[in-house]
This record gives structure tokens, C-alpha cells and sequence, in this order.
């Protein structure tokens, strides 16, 4: 079954803080319609290493289109990513290859690479952060954006009803005054790239 609420959220970045008892961390966005949170996963839950790309100068797929969209979330109608299927000018948006290994307990932790990114778009009068992923909403009232990483590929005992097509999660930060895009994929390591129609695995 894929991930629930598949959405895109779009907004003003704040500080963040590491939360959780599997590490997240947290950055609060702000919008016209109120705060939400993204919540990237920076450890893996399941044991399995992290793979990571922080992209500086790399524009996501469509990005007039993500510009032109209203801050808050957002349906990504015409603009869902998938890590296997998606390509930018008949290139891969990403490749496993092009991603690095984050060894657990590994230093620097993949939440000192966010907080740069992060920090570089609240520098930024005007930066903005564009989250894709599962939208939530908690019994405490907070509302926000989760799974920001690959979504299909999984072991069908580990995650394997999170699987699914155009549904995968990213990152990507603009920063308006040097007219530059930074993107962020997140996948696992106990995740194939060879997926069937249905984001599963084949062997």
C-alpha cells in the first residue's frame, strides 16, 4: 500500500532541532495558512544505513512549476518524484551511485548537512524549502510533511507497505538572492532500485 496523504510543502524555513526517539529532524515552515513541520529522517529505524546527496546548483524537475505554487501544502500534481523514474532533461534525477553512504554513528551526522542547507535558506531574506512526502496531522495539532526519502524499493518485511510509484520524498531548498537550488534525497540502504509497477522490489 503506498505511504498516505502523498503532498508537497512549500514555505519559509525556521531553525530546526533534532527530536524523536529515532532521530528527525524537525524544521518549522511557515506559511500564509500557519506552521507546519518536515520531519527528515536523519537514522535509519530498521538498522539499515542511511544513503544520502545534498545537491548544491541542481534545480529539482519542474521548478517554474514548484515556484509558481501557493506556500502551504500542495497537491504534486504533474510533479511527484520517483527516484527510479524521474529524469530532468533525459538524465536520472538521482542515482543510487551518486549517493553516500552514511555509516551509523557516523560523523558528520546527515542532520549537520540538513541544518547547513537549512540555514542557508534562512539566510536567504526570501529562501524557501519545498518538502515532498506523507502529510500528517497528530492528536497534539501538528501538521507537517514526513517520509522525505525513498518510498518504494522496500523488503516486503521492513516497510514493504509503504511501497509504491511517484510517491518517493526529497528536499529542495531556492535561494532567491543567487538564483541557486540545493536538492537532498535520502534512500536506505536495504532499498532496491529495481522496482516493478507497484514500487516493489524485483528480484
Amino acid at each position: 500500500m503506498p505511504i498516505p496523504n502523498y503532498s508537497l510543502l512549500k514555505g519559509d524555513p525556521q531553525t530546526g532541532s533534532v527530536t524523536g526517539k529515532n532521530p528527525h529532524y524537525r524544521i518549522p515552515v511557515k506559511t500564509a495558512s500557519g506552521t507546519y513541520t518536515i520531519d527528515v529522517n536523519v537514522e535509519s529505524t530498521d538498522g539499515s544505513e542511511v544513503l544520502y546527496a545534498v545537491l548544491p546548483n541542481t534545480a529539482p524537475p519542474n521548478a517554474a512549476k514548484l515556484l509558481g505554487l501557493p506556500d502551504g501544502v500542495n497537491p504534486p500534481d504533474g510533479i511527484a518524484l520517483d527516484y527510479v523514474r524521474t529524469q530532468i532533461d533525459g538524465a536520472p534525477m538521482i542515482t543510487k551511485s551518486a549517493m553516500t553512504l552514511l555509516p551509523i554513528g557516523g560523523n558528520p551526522t546527515l542532520n549537520d548537512q540538513i541544518v547547513s542547507v537549512v540555514n542557508q535558506a534562512i539566510r536567504d531574506d526570501k529562501g524557501l524549502i519545498y518538502a515532498f512526502g506523507s502529510f500528517y496531522a497528530d492528536s497534539s495539532g501538528q501538521q507537517g510533511i514526513h517520509d522525505i526519502h525513498m518510498n518504494q524499493g522496500n523488503p516486503a518485511n521492513s516497510f514493504g507497505y509503504d511501497n509504491g510509484v511517484n510517491q518517493d520524498g526529497g528536499l529542495f531548498v531556492y535561494l532567491p538572492g543567487t538564483s541557486q537550488w540545493i536538492s537532498v534525497f535520502i534512500a536506505f540502504q536495504s532499498q532496491s532500485w529495481n522496482t516493478d509497477d507497484q514500487g516493489n522490489p524485483i528480484s
